[in-house]
C-alpha cells in the first residue's frame, strides 16, 4: 500500500462521535450545531494561560460577532466573524508563538526556505477547513474587504481579551496589539461555562447564519 492510499482512511473522532475525514472532506462533513459548537466551547484560547476559568474559542467568536453587529449592522460580517475560527474544532488553537517556533525550528533543521513552508502548510490546512465551514454556514468565500474587516476585529478582540483576562504582559505583544482599539464591553469579560458557550454559539448561528446546514 502506498502512502497516498494509506492516508485515505485518515480521520479524527469528533465530540458527537462522528468520523471526520482529514482528507477529502466537504461541507457535508461539517456539523456546525454539534461538533463545531461543542468543540469550540472546549478549546482554550491563549494555550490555557488565562487565570481562573478557561476562556474558549466559542465565546471569543460569539462576543466578537456581537461586537461586529453592534458596530457595523452587517449581518454577513457578523456571520463571518462567528465562524472565522471554526477550523479550530479540528485543528486546535495553535498560538502564534508556537506557530512561529515551529517555523524557526524548520529553518534550523532544513534551511530558511523550510520556515515559509511550515507557515504555508498551516495556512493551507486552515484555509481548506474554512472553505468547507463557509459552505456549511451558507456563506460564500469572503472577499478582500470582509477579510480585512474580520482581521481588524480579531486583532481588537485579542487586544481586549489580553487586557481584561490575562495577567499583565511582561513584554509587548507587538505595536499593532498595543495600539488596537478595544471592543466596547458592558462590563469586563468573564469566561463562560462550556454549556453556555456552546449554546450561545448555536444561538448566533441561528441569528447570523440563517442558511447554515443542520444535520
Amino acid at each position: 500500500m502506498n502512502a497516498h492510499a494509506s492516508n485515505r482512511g485518515l480521520w479524527k473522532q469528533t465530540i458527537t462521535g462522528r468520523a471526520f475525514p482529514m482528507t477529502g472532506f466537504s461541507a457535508l462533513d461539517i456539523d456546525l450545531y454539534g461538533d463545531v459548537a461543542e468543540g469550540l466551547a472546549r478549546i482554550c484560547r491563549y494555550g490555557g494561560a488565562v487565570p481562573g476559568n478557561p476562556f474558549c474559542v466559542a465565546q471569543h467568536s460569539v462576543v466578537g460577532a456581537d461586537a461586529v453587529m453592534d458596530e457595523t449592522r452587517d449581518i454577513n460580517l457578523a456571520a463571518y466573524f462567528l465562524v472565522h475560527d471554526g477550523h479550530e474544532y479540528v485543528f486546535g488553537d495553535m498560538t502564534t508563538p508556537v506557530a512561529k517556533w515551529l517555523a524557526l525550528m524548520a529553518a534550523e533543521l532544513y534551511g530558511t526556505a523550510a520556515a515559509s513552508m511550515v507557515e504555508t502548510l498551516i495556512a493551507t490546512a486552515k484555509a481548506r477547513l474554512d472553505a468547507a465551514i463557509w459552505r456549511a454556514a451558507g456563506l460564500p468565500p469572503p472577499g478582500k474587504t470582509y477579510r480585512a474587516a474580520i482581521a481588524d476585529f480579531d486583532l481588537r478582540m485579542l487586544a481586549t481579551e489580553q487586557r481584561q483576562l490575562l495577567m499583565p504582559a511582561p513584554k509587548s505583544w507587538g505595536a499593532a496589539i498595543d495600539a488596537a482599539k478595544p471592543i466596547p464591553m458592558r462590563g469586563r469579560l468573564t469566561a463562560w461555562p462550556v454549556a453556555k458557550a456552546a449554546e450561545e454559539f448555536r444561538d448566533r448561528l441561528t441569528r447570523y447564519c440563517p442558511n447554515a446546514r443542520r444535520l
